[in-house]
């Protein structure tokens, strides 16, 4: 199953993110070997009857971190129709144009929405939005097909320039474990099983949700604090008046992150709200390292043919080609300053202005 839009999606602030710690040697390993899926003949994954959830996608043998799993063009795309007969309509013209394996393709996919209007019950169910925020939707013959976790072990991108979606594995990913992503991004158990729901018409019994209610209030608690950090982070005005705040923010949502093993898109915003924090008051020095990182992030992500991984690797060398450079002296120093020799502890402690030097 899949879904026509992200909840609670941060994304639609254009933003991304970073992993916590473990990303500077998690993203850099990555970068040194080609993708798994590049290097193996055979699928990744298969396509099963799963126990109370209808199909699903199981991986066929061991996934490493960063491997592309599938990377598939829509059936069709449909934009943002709210009037079921006219996306009945609509549908049924798409459909004509299809061959007709790529029919059955389409309406062998799962229907949440049972009735009379059986097209647009389908795509409800399992159109994906090519892009944050996007009104287009996309119905893909097996991306479609994967199920719904609150801790998904996979990344799902619309690559705009191969007009294909691409599926990448956040974490490393066992044989006959089954293949996830969200069709949310985030927020306390009550409030993403209400929208899951309401929007998908299924209650949610995934790992994170099924926990044990005490384990379950701590996990909440922490989301809440994600939401509040996340919004002030976005807050324009104050990452002029109180840039290092913000900064701060930022290192702290990384490591609820963490906590929460949250290894999603959102993991690659917070590293590019660093670097528009410190790119807009001059600091060319620490915004190219989390440029780094941003790049790093989005290449396990998705991929190298990712138009976001490619604006980051630009912005490696050149940060002050971004449209915010120069707004704030504040911070000033040049690629120069990035220290050399220090320890990754030491690093991360100048990184994010936490070292007692002159610039801290």
């Amino acid at each position: 199953m899949a879904r026509t839009r992200l909840l609670y999606s941060p994304d639609i602030k254009n933003r991304e993110s970073m992993r916590g710690k473990a990303i500077y040697h998690r993203a850099s390993n990555f970068y040194r070997r080609r993708s798994q899926s590049n290097q193996q003949m055979s699928p990744l994954y298969e396509i099963q009857d799963m126990t109370g959830k209808g199909i699903g996608v199981v991986a066929q043998q061991d996934i490493q971190t960063g491997a592309r799993i599938l990377c598939e063009p829509p059936l069709f795309t449909t934009a943002d129709l709210s009037i079921i007969s006219q996306m009945e309509l609509f549908i049924a013209n798409e459909l004509k144009g299809l061959s007709k394996a790529q029919q059955r393709q389409f309406l062998s996919l799962h229907n949440n929405f049972p009735g009379k209007q059986a097209f647009s019950g389908i795509v409800r169910t399992n159109a994906l939005p090519l892009g944050p925020g996007s009104p287009t939707g996309g119905i893909f013959p097996i991306i479609s097909r994967i199920n719904h976790s609150c801790r998904p072990n996979t990344q799902h991108t619309w690559n705009s320039l191969k007009k294909h979606e691409t599926i990448h594995a956040i974490r490393n990913i066992k044989k006959g474990e089954e293949i996830t992503i969200s069709y949310n991004l985030g927020g306390p158990s009550k409030w993403r099983r209400l929208r899951m729901k309401e929007n998908f018409n299924f209650d949610c019994t995934c790992d994170l949700c099924s926990q044990p209610d005490e384990v379950l209030k701590v996990s909440d608690d922490r989301q809440v604090r994600i939401q509040i950090l996340d919004d002030a982070i976005g807050d324009a005005s104050r990452l002029m008046t109180s840039p290092g705040n913000a900064l701060s923010d930022c290192r702290e949502l990384l490591s609820l992150y963490e906590v929460e093993a949250i290894t999603d898109a959102r993991v690659a915003r917070v590293c590019y709200d660093a670097f528009q924090i410190c790119i807009t008051h001059g600091d060319e020095a620490r915004a190219s390292s989390f440029a780094r990182m941003a790049y790093e992030t989005r290449l396990y992500l998705e991929g190298e043919d990712s138009s976001d991984t490619q604006k980051m690797k630009v912005f490696i060398t050149s940060p002050a080609k971004h449209m915010s450079f120069g707004y704030s002296q504040r911070w000033k120093q040049s690629m120069k300053k990035i220290p050399k020799d220090l320890s990754a502890e030491e690093f991360k402690l100048w990184l994010w202005r936490l070292a007692k030097t002159a610039d801290a």
